[in-house]
């Protein structure tokens, strides 16, 4: 598959799953350790096992921007939450040379960091692609104009969704700085108003996942697995 992006600034390549572009990273560069978020799916941690790369784990604030300063020589994991993190992205992007994007949930969003990636089943698509970036060069990326109407008509549907529950919504969007994503975030205020909204959403014919495992009840990011309901702006496969 051709990379959703015309550019010559990074190098493209195809996948079936976003686990075997990380698989592909770590073997290219023959990473030995890498900064991880606890709130993140398994795959990714069992992908970094199975490799033989040691996770090193990281804490998220309110913001999903990571807790902790990274030394700067170091490999850094960080995903697009949600398609809301650009803002994060951009911030860390020029303080980490080695930062690795993962865009499973922002599928048209440009590639960024030394490294990116999407998702494409995510986005009921047959591929996922990998970016690795050449050089230092600044060029501009465009989005292939067959793909622009995709990310607008799931953008739209992502502000639908803001509209309805946005008022009640315990994260805070920008936005201005939103991808095109598969999943609208919503953190209710109690665990009891998550579960309605779920069986409201269930009602409707919608799959609600739970956003991932279980985390200890001190984290900061244990409120994400209890309260999140995690929208799907299309039927996602897990």
């Amino acid at each position: 598959m051709e990379s959703i992006y015309l550019t010559d600034m990074y190098s493209t390549f195809s996948f079936d799953l976003g686990r075997d572009a990380v698989r592909y990273i770590i073997k290219k560069y023959k990473i030995a350790k890498m900064y991880i978020p606890y709130y993140l799916c398994d795959v990714i941690r069992h992908t970094l096992a199975e490799e033989g790369c040691k996770p090193v784990f990281y804490h998220i604030d309110d913001n999903f921007y990571p807790s902790i300063s990274f030394p700067e020589t170091e490999y850094i994991f960080y995903p697009n939450y949600f398609g809301i993190c650009k803002n994060n992205i951009n911030n860390l992007a020029q303080n980490y040379p080695k930062l690795i994007v993962d865009n499973a949930h922002a599928y048209y969003d440009k590639p960024s960091g030394f490294a990116c990636f999407n998702v494409g089943h995510k986005f009921n698509l047959p591929k996922s692609t990998l970016w690795i970036k050449k050089d230092d060069s600044v060029q501009e990326l465009n989005l292939k104009q067959d793909d622009i109407k995709a990310a607008e008509d799931m953008l739209n549907l992502f502000l639908e969704l803001h509209n309805q529950y946005g008022k009640d919504n315990m994260i805070k969007i920008d936005l201005n700085n939103l991808s095109c994503s598969c999943i609208y975030p919503f953190l209710a205020k109690s665990e009891n108003i998550a579960e309605k909204v779920v069986k409201e959403l269930k009602n409707k014919g919608k799959t609600v996942y739970r956003y991932w495992s279980p985390l200890p009840k001190s984290f900061n990011e244990y409120k994400f697995f209890l309260r999140l309901v995690p929208m799907p702006v299309l039927p996602v496969v897990n």
